[in-house]
């Protein structure tokens, strides 16, 4: 039988057992714990003890305020008796350090969350996800999917995998519209700052605060963290953020400037190859594109789906939990 371990701290193995497992990502990390108290939330590390006292797995999670930003109709859903006003939240989990374990360790996991006056949010991991039946027994759960560059071929081999028309070509268009892709550095994370919150502007979205990004960025440097910026007459027109813990590159905010889109720069493109290039030379292990719904229900999903596909990388599945909810109440 397994018991979890829980505490708001971590061990002082819980990033090697992470990095030793292969299976880590940003996400799982000390650091991702450290950068959460920063923005008031309350990191839970879990850890899965089997019945010989050993470690198979560990989740780290986030206890968010349920309604962040104030307005009077969710001020009233607070006072409603029975409405959950914290949720759990996790990406990349749980690490399983013995996979076999993977069903009893969603029992585990479950059974902890069941004791928890939380809605649970969570996705699991593309290369370790358990089977799906097991977690259909306990939580509910979507289907989600990605596409992952294996790093360990050959540069000419990943190009020739890119589709012709709508990849490779777009790589050159930028070449030869003069776009230049640099790395971000401290001075520069501040451009790609102005670029991301133009575009949040300009969509109408609550602008990202500078303090939590450079924050952010200094932690997660020190297990793995990076970006690019792309530029046209040394003005900045598109950034991407990267980490890549264990080998494995996630994307980790995009900015694109109107300047690229009216210009047809693909800045993005160019930066998606240059970090390619950039996984080979580091010896990383794969290129994560991010998420695709595979049964996509709008243009917008369907044309995400194709973007990520005409990369040439392989797709992977994974899986958003959610707490079932109580047939009784009709609550989650």
């Amino acid at each position: 039988m397994i018991t979890i371990e829980h505490s708001h701290n971590p061990d002082s193995e819980w990033n090697k057992r992470l990095i030793d497992s292969n299976l880590g990502t940003i996400y799982q990390t000390v650091e991702r714990a450290n950068f959460l108290k920063t923005i008031d939330v309350q990191p839970y590390f879990l850890k899965f003890i089997d019945e010989n006292k050993k470690i198979v797995g560990q989740l780290l999670m986030g206890e968010f305020p349920r309604f962040i930003q104030e307005n009077p109709k969710r001020k009233l859903l607070r006072k409603i008796p029975g409405i959950k006003k914290k949720e759990f939240r996790w990406v990349s989990g749980p690490v399983f350090l013995q996979p076999k374990r993977s069903s009893e360790i969603y029992v585990a996991l479950n059974n902890f969350l069941k004791t928890k006056k939380a809605v649970v949010s969570g996705w699991t991991h593309p290369l370790s996800s358990g089977d799906p039946k097991d977690l259909e027994k306990f939580f509910q759960i979507i289907k989600w999917g990605t596409h992952l560059i294996d790093l360990s071929q050959s540069k000419d081999e990943i190009y020739n995998n890119i589709d012709k028309s709508s990849g490779r070509k777009n790589i050159e268009r930028s070449l030869k519209r003069g776009v230049s892709v640099e790395e971000i550095t401290e001075d520069s994370l501040v451009e790609f700052y102005d670029l991301i919150n133009t575009m949040r502007k300009d969509a109408k979205q609550e602008e990202s605060n500078l303090e939590n990004l450079i924050r952010r960025w200094k932690l997660y440097q020190t297990v793995g963290f990076s970006g690019f910026l792309a530029r046209k007459n040394q003005q900045p027109v598109g950034g991407l953020l990267f980490s890549y813990v264990c080998g494995h590159i996630m994307e980790a905010g995009v900015a694109r400037s109107k300047t690229d889109t009216e210009e047809k720069l693909y800045s993005q493109d160019l930066i998606k190859w240059k970090i390619i290039e950039w996984g080979i030379e580091n010896n990383m292990n794969y290129f994560n594109l991010n998420g695709f719904n595979p049964d996509p229900s709008s243009k917008k999903e369907e044309n995400i789906r194709r973007y990520k596909e005409k990369w040439g990388g392989k797709p992977y599945f994974y899986y958003r939990i959610l707490q079932k909810p109580n047939i009784l109440t009709n609550k989650i």
